[in-house]
């Protein structure tokens, strides 16, 4: 799979339900621009930690082979920067689940642990997929050794494009539950997303994907 070194203009900026879009996008901070990947973080309004955003334009992939790929919980350590390990806790619709996520950290820094409700949606005119991840409570017992994530949030954006090519986008907000050295913010802000983002599309397109079928995913016509 290529990926095209370049901006590019996404869509409806100011529509997601979680509220870490923004139309003020000149409030984020280029931080990375290689290989065809581009990573932004900006501050988040009440909050002392910033919000990241990855990008990239991508050709020959299909929708559902994305979702499939992000629906694969446990397939979570082979694309996801500092996943250690994820699995379904329950599978609530076909287009609504609860995830575990475990997150290895580097020492001397807690590993950390999330539980989120994940959530599908696709609009039936442009057939842009949305993908919301949010932190929820309960559910499974704390795991020794690894703080529990209260506050995260997440967001994976497919768009399709004239050319053929899709726009992929990811964005998250995390409260890491504790200060963090500075070499580790800077380690999530920037690296983690970027080599996230870079294995994700390298995932997508291997065959246990390329033939994915998922009823509520419909692709645009070629």
């Amino acid at each position: 799979m290529k990926l095209r070194l370049r901006f590019f203009v996404l869509l409806l900026l100011g529509s997601t339900s979680i509220g870490l879009l923004s139309a003020e996008d000149e409030a984020w901070k280029l931080r990375r621009d290689r290989e065809g990947i581009q990573v932004y973080t900006r501050s988040v309004a009440g909050s002392p930690f910033d919000a990241v955003r990855a990008t990239a334009v991508v050709e020959t992939v299909r929708l559902t082979s994305l979702v499939a790929l992000i629906q694969d919980a446990e397939a979570c350590p082979e694309w996801a920067d500092r996943c250690a390990e994820s699995y379904l806790i329950e599978q609530l619709s076909e287009n609504e689940s609860l995830i575990y996520t475990h997150s290895d950290m580097p020492f001397p820094v807690k590993d950390r642990d999330v539980v989120a409700h994940v959530s599908w949606s696709q609009d039936p005119v442009t057939l842009e997929v949305m993908m919301n991840s949010v932190a929820i409570t309960g559910r499974i017992d704390e795991v020794r050794g690894r703080l529990r994530l209260t506050d995260a949030r997440a967001i994976w954006r497919f768009t399709p494009l004239p050319s053929g090519e899709v726009a992929i986008f990811s964005e998250a907000h995390i409260n890491p539950g504790s200060s963090l050295p500075g070499w580790v913010t800077n380690m999530l802000l920037v690296d983690t997303p970027f080599e996230t983002m870079k294995s994700f599309v390298a995932e997508a397109v291997k065959p246990k994907y390329a033939d994915a079928q998922l009823s509520f995913i419909q692709e645009p016509s070629r």
